[in-house]
């Protein structure tokens, strides 16, 4: 299973300042067809000649000028039918104010960390003999080895990353320019972001066809639900003991005190 993660967020000083991770968790057999199949779109709807002559970015496709005209609400529509066909799955986990890059933290932030625990459950319950592999947007070859180890301390020394059996424990980095998974996941990722702090209208509509497109986990024995969109708690301030890790992350016993939003905004994850 290829996951593509990509995230999306707003300066500190524009209320309310939201940070969204987001990922496209697809099928390798699939991927291939997918990338021919969206290159196709982009040469039906903007005339390209070559797959990397148009990146797809969030803040180009969906800010509100670019939805008012059809033509970009129609594609938008198309390349996530697409992306249903192909059997494409969507998480975002969104947290209030700014976060910290893998390569800027002592430890691995809670949106990588929400977004982990999701797809491994998904890969649990739908896929549970084979493995996620990860694929970020590449930055710099400093900054992608920092959050690489990262990511690998975490799988090999947090109970939480040794309990992630389907997660390949290292990561990938690759160009967005020529990633159509990157390109979908930073649309995702804006859209969510977008949506989670107040927008409405147009955005209204992909945003639905997104999370239609999303993976909910629903424990019966328990009574819970993992929500493929949710908010989660941001990361503590300062330094974190054990202690401090399994607030952040594990959700409350008392599932009358503990929601998860569901998309619609109206509650805050105990995670």
């Amino acid at each position: 299973m290829l996951v593509f993660v990509d995230e999306s967020y707003h300066a500190t000083d524009v209320p309310p300042a939201k940070s969204t991770f987001a990922a496209l968790a697809i099928q390798e057999r699939r991927y291939r067809e997918f990338d021919m199949k969206l290159f196709d779109l982009k040469r039906h709807f903007w005339k390209v000649a070559n797959p990397y002559d148009m990146e797809l970015k969030g803040r180009r496709l969906l800010n509100d000028r670019a939805l008012a005209l059809p033509k970009n609400r129609d594609f938008a529509e198309q390349f996530i039918t697409l992306c249903k066909e192909v059997g494409a799955v969507f998480f975002a986990v969104v947290q209030d104010g700014t976060f910290s890059l893998a390569s800027e933290s002592n430890k691995l932030p809670n949106l990588y960390r929400s977004l982990m625990r999701r797809v491994n459950t998904f890969m649990e319950d739908r896929f549970p003999e084979d493995q996620a592999v990860f694929f970020f947007d590449g930055i710099d070859h400093k900054t992608n080895a920092k959050i690489a180890i990262s990511f690998n301390n975490f799988m090999y020394r947090h109970r939480w990353g040794q309990a992630s059996k389907n997660i390949l424990p290292t990561p990938f980095f690759c160009d967005s320019v020529v990633s159509p998974g990157i390109q979908i996941a930073d649309v995702l990722a804006y859209c969510v972001n977008q949506r989670y702090s107040g927008r409405r209208g147009y955005l209204e509509e992909v945003f639905q066809r997104f999370r239609a497109l999303a993976y909910n986990h629903e424990d019966p024995d328990e009574g819970f639900t993992l929500w493929g969109f949710s908010m989660i708690k941001p990361d503590e301030p300062t330094l974190l003991i054990e202690k401090s890790l399994i607030i952040a992350e594990e959700e409350t016993i008392s599932l009358a005190a503990a929601t998860e939003v569901d998309g619609n905004g109206s509650s805050v994850a105990a995670e």
